[in-house]
């Protein structure tokens, strides 16, 4: 064999490799790139139904303001259903944990406190949050990983009895009149342009995306709802982990709920009553198995910008009313799920 004949065969081998890595890529990041297509389209379509009044820099920043609250609720509900179940208190905890926030803000904060007092005061305030939150999902993870009971109808029962405790410490009315600490972070803008919330979103996202592909946590989170059986009989303490993941996903509902309370400057326990089809729909989108063990953070930031992008567009349109949004997005989930049972269907005959 001559010398050229050995550099033919390393080209062709490199040439062989580097189709089989394209490959692989495209199969891992096929539903990706599907959703910026999703995205690339109804922007398109969006910007030419409103006579290019939706590509504005006023509605960037609008749809980059508002998106966090509902995307780092469905960063909570994603490792739900990852585990193979599903966290239906998101709503409920985000809004128990905005009220008791906002009366502790309130009743804490020193009249004319200076800036860094008062930013003490809020980082107290979000770190007692995260401890509700944390609360709230340990009941539920409890409920489902000890006592047994199916995650739909723990956590529907849990939220049920999360949001009675709202409205019975609110009376059904709104906290106002807080300190203008919240509002001012949540509001803040970096170089005029970067909402804070949107920084707080990619802060949530990142340290979701290390705890699933970084820690043993999120390979366990993968495992059980991969196959709960074989996974507890690796040794593996599924009751922990499932336990731990509702936690995480209490916390997460925390911030979404502190996110809502900084935007409205009030607390109220309906803020979020319309995000929770909106939050399964975005897993669904991203790419989230509803049977568990499949779903990627990288996903949801696509999704979720999508998925505003949608609400924001619709809400420039006067004859489409806010009370036909659940319709819509009830819709989307069904036509989703349809087209992703679909597609497992043909992969797993062809």
């Amino acid at each position: 064999m001559n010398k050229g004949d050995i550099n033919k065969g390393d080209i062709n081998k490199a040439d062989k490799n580097k189709a089989g890595m394209n490959k692989e890529f495209r199969e891992k990041n096929a539903n990706n790139l599907k959703l910026l297509g999703m995205f690339a389209v109804s922007f398109a379509v969006l910007t030419v139904a409103t006579g290019g009044k939706f590509f504005s820099a006023g509605q960037m920043k609008l749809i980059a303001y508002l998106f966090p609250e509902m995307g780092v609720l469905s960063l909570g509900m994603m490792l739900a259903m990852i585990s193979g179940g599903i966290d239906l208190t998101v709503v409920a905890v985000a809004d128990l944990s905005g009220i008791l926030c906002c009366m502790m803000l309130k009743a804490v904060m020193p009249n004319d406190a200076s800036l860094p007092v008062q930013i003490l005061v809020l980082l107290l305030v979000v770190a007692v949050g995260l401890v509700i939150g944390g609360l709230c999902g340990a009941f539920s993870g409890t409920l489902i990983s000890r006592i047994g009971i199916p995650a739909m109808v723990a956590t529907l029962g849990a939220s049920d009895i999360i949001l009675g405790l709202a409205v019975g410490i609110t009376n059904g009315s709104s906290v106002k009149e807080l300190p203008p600490i919240l509002n001012g972070v949540v509001s803040y803008r970096l170089f005029d342009a970067i909402p804070a919330s949107t920084i707080i979103f990619a802060v949530c996202a990142g340290a979701v995306a290390f705890i699933l592909n970084k820690t043993s946590l999120g390979f366990k989170i993968y495992m059980i709802g991969s196959n709960k059986t074989a996974t507890r009989y690796s040794g593996i303490d599924d009751k922990k982990t499932i336990t731990l993941t509702y936690m995480i996903s209490g916390m997460l509902s925390s911030v979404s709920g502190l996110l809502m309370c900084g935007h409205f400057n009030s607390a109220r326990s309906d803020f979020g009553k319309s995000y929770l089809t909106p939050a399964i729909l975005i897993c669904v989108l991203a790419g989230v198995s509803p049977n568990g063990g499949k779903g990627k953070a990288a996903g949801m930031v696509i999704a979720v910008v999508i998925l505003q992008t949608l609400s924001s567009g619709f809400s420039m349109f006067q004859n489409i009313s806010d009370y036909y949004k659940n319709l819509i997005w009830g819709l989307v989930l069904i036509l989703v799920m349809i087209i992703n049972v679909t597609s497992e269907r043909r992969k797993a005959r062809g």
